[in-house]
């Protein structure tokens, strides 16, 4: 016959809780930092003590864009960013959109709204086609390095699957290279697929001649 304090024992979900050593494994495993995934270049550069905003303005990765005064305190306290005039802020105004103008105690004193919105936008889009945009230097090694990374990569060749190209190759051979009927052939396009993702599937695949041979 059990003992009724063993079978008490059983039942309390005392056991079942972790122990001292267990819980200390598992906040040790929680405070750890994910692996970073990138370039060799950032993972060696990284400092794990910092924080992601911490690391990009050390490394030289921030944009140079000017930050309004509204930002947050504490990023502006522990990287010092350039802060924007009121004036030119007053002046950027996107289009489509006011500017509302307070006092000192949060009144709102003027909505600025601009009515050629369309002449902006037009005058906007011919100073964009006349501006070339000059490369930048870069500041830190890490972004020199990073530059030649991108510099020197390749496009990544896709392949279409047999299977794929079997499917494809039918279409072809029944449509030519009339992709609107294929997509609406219910027995041949057996997975729905659109006009523009068979052209697509067609182009990965090497074109309409490619499938015909």
């Amino acid at each position: 016959m059990a003992n009724p304090r063993q079978r008490n024992k059983a039942k309390s979900s005392r056991t079942q809780k972790p122990s001292l050593n267990a819980k200390r494994r598992m906040h040790q495993k929680l405070r750890k930092a994910p692996p970073l995934k990138g370039p060799e270049v950032l993972q060696e550069k990284w400092d794990k003590k910092k924080t992601v905003f911490q690391n990009y303005a050390a490394l030289g990765l921030l944009p140079s864009i000017p930050v309004s005064k509204g930002a947050s305190t504490s990023r502006s306290q522990r990287v010092k960013l350039p802060e924007v005039p009121a004036e030119a802020e007053a002046q950027n105004v996107k289009v489509g959109f006011g500017r509302i103008i307070r006092d000192e105690e949060g009144n709102v004193i003027d909505i600025i709204i601009d009515e050629d919105e369309e002449k902006q936008e037009e005058e906007q889009i011919e100073v964009d086609e006349e501006k070339e945009l000059e490369p930048v230097e870069a500041k830190t090694e890490v972004v020199k390095r990073l530059e030649e990374l991108a510099a020197s990569a390749a496009p990544v060749k896709r392949h279409s699957s047999m299977s794929e190209r079997t499917w494809l190759q039918q279409l072809v051979d029944k449509y030519g290279d009339d992709t609107e009927r294929m997509a609406r052939d219910r027995k041949l396009n057996v997975w729905q697929k659109t006009e523009g993702e068979i052209k697509r599937m067609i182009k990965k695949a090497g074109g309409v001649q490619m499938l015909r041979k």
